[in-house]
């Protein structure tokens, strides 16, 4: 298994679990309320692991003198034969973005995290932001059973989706036109699917498409810009659509 991928921020560095107790929040004000982010990243592991799923990674990040706090957790919850589910946590104590929970997929063959949509949280740092994060907390991670069979299933759908060249030039087409990458970042996108440098995205699918432009985005946009390289992996999975739908029907968002 290959060293997890992690998104950090730009200037973060890793962090020992043991250490991130040492970044205190500050005093709240009347309308702000930090939370320290070891306090959210206890209550995200109690809650999974109370859940019975099972920790076997994680990496942590600080940037901003210790203000800003990034972190992902890889799950021993499998999807397929190389995926298994991932979470990925984040918390600011300088008022620059809310408390927040995705999750998402790994894939161990080439290391890609893609987050998705299905369950997403973010609650801000008020007098009871805390409590009302717990609740989504407890919802999302109650689904995540649903949610990995969701995702077998948009896995299993993308890999038999068999791609002529002049639907995925066009897919390619329509994400530049869409704003999900740049015409700095559509070339690589182009040259790492025709011509993938692992065996298994040889396969002219939907499954090899989504990880050309996850490879890209992992070697680019999870480095210095972690949000919006998330949020290009939800809007990709809506792209990426084989024609009788990716995900069953029934499996309704949690929080959004």
């Amino acid at each position: 298994m290959v060293a997890s991928t992690h998104m950090m921020h730009r200037g973060a560095t890793d962090v020992e679990r043991n250490r991130l107790a040492d970044y205190l929040a500050p005093p709240p004000t009347d309308t702000w309320f930090p939370i320290a982010h070891s306090t959210m990243l206890d209550s995200v592991e109690s809650h999974l692991q109370g859940a019975g799923f099972d920790i076997v990674k994680s990496r942590l990040s600080l940037s901003n003198e210790g203000h800003r706090f990034f972190g992902t957790l890889d799950l021993a919850t499998k999807v397929a034969d190389g995926i298994a589910l991932a979470v990925g946590i984040r918390n600011s104590t300088d008022k620059s973005f809310p408390i927040g929970f995705c999750c998402g997929t790994r894939v161990f063959v080439c290391d890609n995290l893609a987050f998705t949509s299905e369950i997403v949280i973010s609650k801000k740092h008020t007098r009871f932001g805390q409590e009302r994060y717990l609740e989504g907390l407890s919802k999302a991670i109650a689904s995540l059973g649903q949610y990995q069979e969701a995702s077998r299933l948009w896995v299993n759908r993308l890999q038999q989706w068999e791609l002529p060249e002049d639907v995925a030039n066009s897919l390619m087409l329509q994400a530049y036109e869409q704003e999900l990458v740049s015409s700095r970042l559509l070339p690589l996108i182009i040259r790492e699917w025709r011509n993938p440098p692992i065996e298994d995205y040889k396969p002219r699918t939907g499954w090899s498409l989504f990880n050309s432009f996850t490879a890209v985005l992992g070697r680019t946009k999870q480095a210095t810009h972690p949000a919006q390289a998330a949020l290009t992996t939800i809007r990709l999975q809506r792209l990426l659509a084989p024609p009788d739908d990716v995900i069953d029907a029934s499996f309704a968002p949690v929080e959004q």
